[in-house]
């Protein structure tokens, strides 16, 4: 029944565009729970971003992922443009969280964490890419500690935040357990990422006790305590420090609070949960948050937020109302909120409900951009992201803000189940990325006369130059590597995308006729330049008549034969034995267990 309708639908809504069309199927899962494009010149595929809502007021720039999940097998950092245009995709350090560019030593980076996770905490190291897409740091804790996935932020000092999870014993009275109970310390240190030093640290076991958490504490520790059985009362997933009086501002999803810490580590005052210090102006809006994300300080001086009074402060987090077993409001909210840190009062600036109201029971974070003030909300489990405008009109309410744009990269159906999502998605104004390891792909479709061309990450890339090799070498002592050879420029094509498609022209100069010609030796490439038309790269080069790859003699000669010779000879061995392995499969059962029973007998295994 419901297939019938599925089909029958779109012929009652003949008017309805087939873009948005291919929108509801992508979100009702038609296309399966993890999209994907495919590229003619890029054998990974990334996911499809689709476009719910786009609004021309979204501020421009770069979107930054690290998708992964059940339905997602190659997790990985990548990078969209503002428009859903694959600009970047990486698979060498496999499963990465908190993909982010942050500024160091006057220089940006591209910033994550790698490491073994336990769907919850993780303990690795963060990694600093150059704009070459190498890495240039690897950043670790101090004191033996492993680095965890929620947090890594580098701060104007060049120094690094980071979050870190600790298995030690805590009173476990309050709740019922043994008073030499285990726990997840939850605690941050600040590192000198030049030198490595450890300037500061900090422990939520020194301040709350297990009394403070609002996460029940279910099977953990029921009979004899174990370290393997520790129990996550605190969750420390967001460390903020603040630009002028150097506090720190730390999440804590498990107590429902957010707790600014003084230099000298002692708590300053302790927002929602059930210790805060603040008188909520909002109806209990501004305080009533739950199983929150991403705590920020915000000093940037846009309308109304800001404040020429220093005890007026603005935050920013994910209210996401909901954790892996239970919901506590009806969907997930960014909220924005105002501390009044003279008179202790708290009120709600303006709150970014959920697109369709659905619920993000982890993950997420908010962004306010720099320049527009828009507030940008990667949705965490619900593999959704969101863009807002922010009403400048004083005297607006809370509730008035207005949705810009939203896109999905995974089925809106499969939102609560986290099959595809992102621990955060951040919006940046500028990178620029320009690959120094590997040239631009092209695949040739000879056929239908085209080229297909993509550089992974290359940001700076305004067009593409089709080039013929002109003149080539008669003799092996006359022979010049590639990047050697005289191209002569065919035709310029302006870059469409992550994959531009060059369509071959129809004329003499490749068709033969130029100088080796007979002989096969021409030899097209593809150019990347920028928009002053100067070239940053070169594709490998391919056959004019037959679109294939160059082989490695016509782009680096071959100066030693016995090394072909060794080659060919190592090849005819092994498939000398894959000949003989296969003649004798049917017997290979038998030996595979009589060579495991000798195993046994003599080493008694």
């Amino acid at each position: 029944m419901l297939a019938a309708a599925l089909i029958l639908l779109p012929l009652l809504c003949a008017a309805s565009s087939r873009a948005s069309w291919h929108q509801f199927w992508y979100d009702v899962g038609i296309f399966g729970a993890h999209p994907t494009l495919d590229f003619k010149s890029f054998a990974p595929k990334a996911p499809e971003l689709s476009a719910v809502r786009w609004d021309p007021r979204c501020e421009p720039g770069y979107v930054l992922l690290s998708p992964r999940g059940r339905f997602y097998p190659e997790p990985g950092p990548l990078i969209y443009d503002t428009r859903g245009e694959l600009v970047w995709i990486e698979s060498r350090f496999g499963m990465v969280m908190d993909l982010n560019v942050q500024r160091f030593r006057g220089e940006d980076f591209l910033t994550f964490w790698v490491g073994e996770d336990d769907g919850t905490r993780g303990e690795g190291s963060y990694y600093m890419l150059n704009s070459s897409y190498e890495v240039a740091h690897i950043v670790s804790a101090a004191n033996g500690l492993k680095g965890d996935v929620h947090e890594f932020k580098i701060t104007p000092d060049d120094t690094a935040l980071m979050s870190i999870y600790e298995i030690t014993q805590m009173d476990l009275t309050a709740v019922g357990r043994a008073a030499d109970g285990w726990v997840y310390d939850g605690l941050f240190q600040e590192i000198d990422i030049a030198s490595g030093a450890l300037l500061f640290e900090w422990r939520a076991r020194d301040h709350y006790g297990a009394n403070d958490t609002l996460f029940s504490v279910g099977s953990k520790s029921a009979a004899t305590p174990t370290a393997s059985d520790a129990y996550d009362y605190f969750h420390i997933n967001s460390i903020d420090k603040h630009p002028h009086d150097g506090s720190y501002l730390v999440s804590s999803r498990y107590l429902h609070s957010v707790t600014c810490i003084a230099p000298d580590g002692a708590i300053r005052w302790i927002l929602g949960g059930k210790r805060n210090m603040f008188t909520d102006l909002s109806g209990g809006k501004a305080t009533s948050f739950t199983w929150q994300h991403d705590a920020r300080w915000h000093l940037v001086p846009f309308s109304p937020h800001a404040s020429p009074d220093p005890n007026i402060v603005v935050l920013s987090l994910l209210d996401n109302g909901a954790n892996e077993h239970t919901r506590s409001a009806h969907h997930s909210t960014g909220l924005l909120l105002a501390l009044d840190l003279a008179n202790m009062t708290v009120s709600v600036l303006h709150a970014f409900h959920a697109p369709g109201s659905f619920s993000s029971h982890s993950q997420g974070n908010l962004q306010v951009l720099p320049e527009s003030g828009n507030v940008f909300v990667g949705w965490g489990k619900a593999s959704s992201f969101s863009e807002f405008a922010v009403p400048s009109a004083s005297g607006t309410t809370g509730d008035e803000v207005q949705l810009l744009c939203d896109t999905h990269y995974g089925p809106s159906m499969f939102f609560w189940f986290g099959w595809v999502k992102s621990y955060r998605v951040q919006k940046v104004r500028s990178w620029v990325g320009l690959p120094s390891s590997y040239p631009p792909d092209i695949a040739v479709d000879w056929k239908n006369r085209s080229v297909y061309v993509t550089w992974n990450g290359a940001t700076v890339v305004d067009g593409w130059v089709l080039q013929r090799r002109i003149a080539m070498a008669t003799s092996p002592a006359e022979e010049k590597e590639e990047d050697d050879d005289e191209f002569a420029d065919v035709r310029y094509f302006p870059r469409s995308g992550f994959e531009t498609r060059l369509d071959i022209p129809e004329d003499s100069i490749l068709k033969g006729g130029g100088e080796g010609d007979a002989d096969g030796d021409c030899l097209l490439r593809v150019a990347a330049v920028d928009g002053q038309g100067k070239a940053l790269g070169f594709s490998r080069a391919v056959d004019c008549s037959s679109g294939e790859t160059a082989s490695p003699s016509r782009l680096l000669p071959l100066s030693d034969s016995s090394a072909v010779q060794n080659l060919l000879l190592a090849s005819g061995a092994m498939a000398a034995v894959v000949l003989a392995l296969w003649k004798s499969r049917a017997s290979l059962p038998l030996v595979y267990l009589r060579s495991r029973r000798f195993v046994r007998r003599r080493f008694g295994v």
